[in-house]
């Protein structure tokens, strides 16, 4: 990775050269490495080393953005003069504020050296002892063990001047018997020595034999308990389709109109917090400005979504360090998602649960049907139990559901003080960090035959 003060000098000087009347310079770097495993052997190993950089300028209220992938100076200045070419050939932006001038952004413990120094002789050694866990119980296990080490800087001819290095480690173990069943489960941290191997291994190992000779059972409505992933992966979708400015203002939220509604059970608080360290923090956006805790559920009620500049002039508000990179449209979104936790364990959950299932995850969740409902689509995967008399019974077969998650997250009887972190289903860094929550006549509409 290159060294911040090299970094924000190069982007400095070519930032004094830009001809435009204002720019934004947005580096992010990556240095990641990927084991792959399958049938309990490691079959790839990936590395990646790449630098961008991301030129937004503004001639007038015309916004042109590009992007380049060589760090030379000559490169870095004629992104800044494409993206001038196309400024001039831009419709105004009317609402466009300038830059933001930022704050220095407090630092945060988004960086560890064992996993920025992480080997392959270390995941390879994290592959084994899954593989050796599997084995006891005659299963083989598949998945994938990443490290990686990123930096973002962001300078402006607003004055902002920002960097932070980033690490992650990711692990992900599918175990598979020889009747096709499977069980899996993930790690997600900061820290390469975070990632619990033989929990998670156990946990999906556990999941696989339990799911042997699955029953079949008639789509219906079934009290649920979602464990975190399936949780997380549902937030996912929320913070894409529901949770930013754009989405509200464009009236395709749910939250469009409702504001100070009561719309989820008052158990339910969602919050996004970049400066929490149970997840995996950020400390500003890709505009430079620090990341603040803005709460969109609170105990049920819609609170409001988060910001960027261009949404937040446009609600007169301000930014709440949420900025997209310049070159996704798609406006500001959560990155540091959280669900209050709740007071409950585990057991007392399932105490509740006279007949129902436990959802480990979901598989092809789709949440674009109807925003305005957050009506999603889905399957199960990797462990559906049926849940009777408090206690788990039978593995079922794969089932779908549709459902409206504001329906059904107004039907919660139980949240868990306990909650995991899962890396977001959009890629880089960040993360959902939710508890496992009891569902009340969760929709199935469909069954499957495995």
């Amino acid at each position: 990775m290159i060294p911040e003060k090299e970094l924000l000098s190069l982007l400095t000087d070519a930032l004094e050269k830009s001809p435009a009347d204002g720019t934004e310079l947005m580096a992010y770097g990556v240095d990641s490495s990927l084991t792959r495993f399958a049938d309990s052997g490691i079959h790839q190993n990936v590395h990646e080393n790449d630098h961008s950089v991301v030129a937004r300028v503004a001639v007038g209220k015309r916004i042109g953005v590009t992007e380049t992938n060589k760090l030379a100076p000559a490169s870095i200045s004629k992104a800044i003069e494409r993206a001038v070419a196309m400024a001039k050939e831009s419709p105004e932006e009317e609402d466009f504020p300038g830059f933001p001038e930022t704050e220095q952004a407090p630092e945060v413990p988004s960086y560890d050296q064992a996993t920025a120094e992480a080997t392959p002789d270390r995941r390879a050694e994290g592959v084994a002892t899954a593989a050796r866990i599997a084995g006891e119980k005659n299963l083989k296990v598949s998945g994938a063990f990443r490290t990686s080490n990123a930096s973002v800087a962001v300078v402006s001819t607003a004055g902002t001047r920002q960097h932070y290095d980033a690490t992650d480690a990711f692990l992900s173990v599918l175990a598979i018997g020889d009747g096709g069943e499977s069980g899996s489960q993930e790690g997600y941290a900061v820290s390469v020595d975070d990632i619990d191997i033989e929990g998670v291994t156990r946990s999906a190992v556990d999941k696989c034999v339990a799911a042997k000779n699955p029953v079949d059972l008639a789509p219906g409505e079934f009290d649920v308990i979602l464990e975190p992933r399936a949780t997380a992966e549902i937030m996912s979708w929320l913070s894409f389709t529901a949770f930013g400015a754009k989405e509200v203002q464009e009236g395709r939220s749910f939250m469009a109109g409702r504001i100070g509604e009561k719309v989820m059970h008052d158990s339910i608080t969602i919050y996004d917090d970049g400066r929490d360290p149970e997840g995996v923090p950020i400390p500003f956006d890709f505009e430079g400005v620090p990341k603040k805790r803005v709460v969109m559920i609170e105990n049920g009620v819609a609170r409001g979504p988060v910001y960027d500049s261009l949404t937040a002039a446009r609600d007169g508000v301000e930014s709440t360090g949420h900025a997209g990179v310049a070159t996704f449209r798609g406006g500001p979104g959560p990155s540091n998602l959280f669900i209050a936790a709740g007071e409950d364990d585990m057991e007392a959950l399932l105490s509740r649960v006279k007949r129902g299932l436990l959802v480990t995850r979901f598989h092809y969740l789709n949440g674009l049907l109807d925003t305005k409902r957050a009506l999603f689509t889905g399957m199960t995967r990797d462990g559906t139990f049926l849940i009777e008399n408090g206690k788990m019974t039978n593995s079922v077969k794969n089932l779908r559901f549709t459902d409206s998650m504001l329906r059904a997250y107004s039907n919660v009887d139980g949240v868990t003080k306990d909650r995991q972190s899962v890396g977001g289903n959009w890629g880089g860094i960040g993360s959902v960090t939710v508890p496992a929550v009891l569902v009340r006549d969760f929709k199935f509409t469909g069954a499957t035959e495995f």
